[in-house]
């Protein structure tokens, strides 16, 4: 694989397995950040594989597909463990108190015996009581930007927005509302959904977004670029607003710091930068 030409879909697959990285704590935000803009410039696999080479990749990410000579062998090896198995219960039989382990070394010197316990089965089966999954908070990540667009199209059945801003912790948006005049509900999300106002009309040259349009790689990548074009000290992002003004769609990422000290830089949903507004500027 080794000098192999990437494709989108190489570059894609090792930007969510850095992704999946970051959310288990493996990377700091500035490595992660790093690490996925040279994921969507990467030219070979071999690039690529050395981006993750140091992970510890969570189960299912599987960064290269089995060949079918290791899927076979894998299967056989499963198929033996189920036969030796299966003649193992056969010998013991069920309900067995114990199990006796002979454990001898090389000069026959010593034999151990080791004995567990009888476990008998309870009277009376106990009810299986599910306990709710715990909330995740959200985080300004590739991974959970995902799952609140998901999330969006399914509570409310559209993708369209208002205004829309993406904060380190939450999400703020104006939900359309149907009817003939232009009228949203305020919502939030920070792992649940909060509506924060009931329907108002909606001011501004602000229309409609179709937040199904952005593209969560690019913007990750120009997250990191504005980090370092804006020349904020010690940056940080504060915000992504995104907007449609008068029928042309804007993502405005803002950086800043504790001095209050900001630039920010627009681009198109694709990722295309418009414009740089730094802050010296």
């Amino acid at each position: 694989m080794r000098g192999f030409r990437a494709k989108d879909e190489d570059r894609d697959r090792f930007v969510e397995l850095i992704e999946a990285a970051y959310v288990d704590v493996q990377l700091g935000a500035e490595d992660r950040e790093l690490r996925v803009a040279r994921a969507l410039s990467a030219e070979t696999l071999d690039e690529l594989q050395t981006l993750t080479r140091d992970l510890q990749l969570p189960p299912g990410h599987g960064v290269v597909p089995s060949s079918p000579a290791r899927s076979a062998a894998r299967r056989r090896r499963l198929a033996g463990a189920l036969v030796a198995l299966g003649a193992l219960v056969a010998v013991l039989g069920v309900g067995v108190g114990s199990l006796v382990l002979f454990a001898s070394s090389d000069t026959d010197s010593a034999t151990s015996t080791v004995e567990s316990p009888a476990v008998s089965a309870p009277d009376v089966e106990e009810p299986v009581t599910e306990e709710e999954p715990a909330v995740r908070p959200f985080e300004m990540t590739a991974p959970h930007v995902r799952k609140f667009l998901r999330g969006y199209e399914a509570k409310f059945g559209t993708l369209d927005a208002f205004s829309t801003v993406f904060y380190p912790t939450r999400v703020s948006m104006e939900v359309p509302v149907r009817g003939s005049r232009p009228r949203a509900e305020r919502w939030s999300y920070d792992g649940t959904w909060r509506r924060d106002s009931e329907a108002s009309a909606v001011s501004g040259p602000g229309g409609i977004v179709d937040l199904g349009v952005i593209e969560v790689d690019r913007l990750f990548a120009n997250i990191a670029k504005a980090k370092k074009v804006l020349r904020v000290q010690r940056g940080a992002l504060t915000h992504v607003g995104v907007r449609n003004w008068d029928g042309v769609l804007t993502v405005n990422i803002y950086v800043g710091n504790r001095f209050n000290e900001s630039g920010y830089l627009m681009t198109t949903s694709s990722g295309e930068e418009i414009r740089r507004f730094p802050y010296d500027s």
